[in-house]
């Protein structure tokens, strides 16, 4: 994907480096050399393996050669980089940020760091059902509307334009945390939990994107539009690796009690939610859990 990218955005990646570099003299104690200023930007241009988008990457330099009040060699904070999970990258970025923080901002900071494109998200309609939101995100848009508007016409807002609203509640100060809670409360994405999957073997496709996803993963947990159903079927990596084209026998067995079935039309195992709503955290917490279970009982050594 990066090969793509710097193909793409080699002379946008290049004026990224040169104006993000100045930061980075201005963040730090002592300032690099010549010398080691074009090390650095040389071996961005060379690294073609970053775990996070260029712009993270160099946003993230700046701050751990603030935290360090020093010039780190690029490949020792990329070691670092490499190291931070999405959460942490996610908390670190937004630290750059020496302003309070923008909801296209955000959006952007979610997209650098987690390859979620937010935006898409809402021009679909896709995710979480806004029939469904909480009292709280109901009522932050009220507070930054400040004034009183029925729940369906709150419902019928983009959900960019209420993640606007809510954020506006916050006056734009918003930690961490509230933000991971802002983007599940409206989109159906838990920040968090996607962080959690790394390295666990599972991946994670749902609003008509991949939300998370790594080379030797062995099983696709999928989620429909709206969330409202969710198939879980191997991996090609997986079939590779085992010889098998089907779920293993194990992992029937796991989900079938939370409910699953078999669907011959999706080939793999099937839920719907009966209520017609969009699938519940816990619910799906319970699943990725018990997928992962499978994994470290029976298929560890392939992840």
């Amino acid at each position: 994907m990066f090969n793509s990218f710097k193909k793409k955005k080699k002379g946008s990646m290049t004026i990224i480096i040169t104006v993000l570099s100045l930061a980075i003299i201005g963040a730090c104690t002592v300032g690099p050399d010549e010398a080691e200023a074009k090390s650095w930007k040389s071996e961005m241009n060379l690294t073609e393996d970053l775990k996070y988008s260029a712009e993270a990457t160099i946003r993230l330099y700046i701050q751990l050669c603030k935290e360090e009040q020093e010039w780190l060699p690029f490949k020792d904070a990329l070691e670092k980089i490499d190291a931070l999970s999405k959460v942490e990258a996610m908390d670190l970025y937004l630290e750059s940020y020496y302003k309070k923080v923008k909801p296209k901002d955000i959006r952007d900071i979610v997209n650098d760091v987690y390859g979620i494109d937010l935006e898409a998200v809402s021009d679909l309609g896709a995710g979480k059902q806004t029939s469904t939101y909480s009292d709280e995100v109901l009522g932050l848009v009220r507070q930054a509307l400040d004034e009183e508007v029925s729940d369906g016409a709150i419902t019928n807002m983009e959900k960019i334009e209420v993640m606007d609203l809510y954020w506006e509640a916050f006056d734009g100060k918003m930690s961490g945390d509230e933000i991971r809670k802002m983007i599940n409360a409206i989109f159906g994405i838990n920040l968090a939990g996607i962080s959690g999957l790394e390295g666990t073997g599972v991946a994670l496709f749902s609003k008509e994107q991949w939300i998370s996803h790594y080379e030797n993963d062995l099983f696709v947990v999928h989620t429909g539009v709206d969330d409202v159903d969710v198939w879980v079927y191997p991996t090609d990596y997986f079939k590779e690796q085992t010889g098998m084209e089907e779920n293993p026998r194990q992992l029937e067995v796991a989900l079938t009690a939370l409910g699953f079935e078999y669907s011959e039309e999706k080939e793999a195992l099937y839920y719907a939610n009966p209520t017609g709503k969009s699938v519940p955290d816990n619910f799906k917490g319970q699943t990725l859990g018990t997928i992962i279970g499978v994994i470290k009982e029976e298929y560890e050594g392939l992840n």
